[in-house]
């Protein structure tokens, strides 16, 4: 009993083995063709940084003044998630989250 042969039989049918090519190379370049063009896919950042820097401050007016009023103002900030904030002499770091499921198109209006 003798085994298929798959490189016999190909060499045996060359027309249709040149016909499945060019189907193959046709499909091929169909598909690049309607390959997307964008790079990366459209994201939304929803997080904020704000700094604030008062030069000569000490950390206890850096906070007082600057730290803990703006925070206030920001709890104030719809789809809000969390706050995080770093204070040190004379600079105030602070990180807003909004939520996960907030609108695309409303974290422009948001910010």
């Amino acid at each position: 009993m003798t085994r298929f042969n798959l490189s016999e039989w190909a060499i045996r049918h060359r027309p249709l083995m040149s016909f499945f090519m060019l189907v193959i190379f046709a499909a091929g370049i169909l598909s690049y063709v309607r390959l997307g063009r964008s790079e990366d896919p459209g994201f939304t950042v929803k997080t904020m940084v704000v700094q604030v820097s008062w030069p000569g401050a000490t950390i206890g007016d850096t906070l007082l003044q600057i730290t803990d009023r703006i925070e206030r103002k920001l709890q104030e900030i719809p789809y809000l998630d969390h706050i995080r904030s770093y204070t040190a002499a004379g600079q105030s770091t602070i990180f807003v989250t909004l939520k996960d499921d907030v609108p695309t198109r409303a974290v422009s209006d948001v910010w």
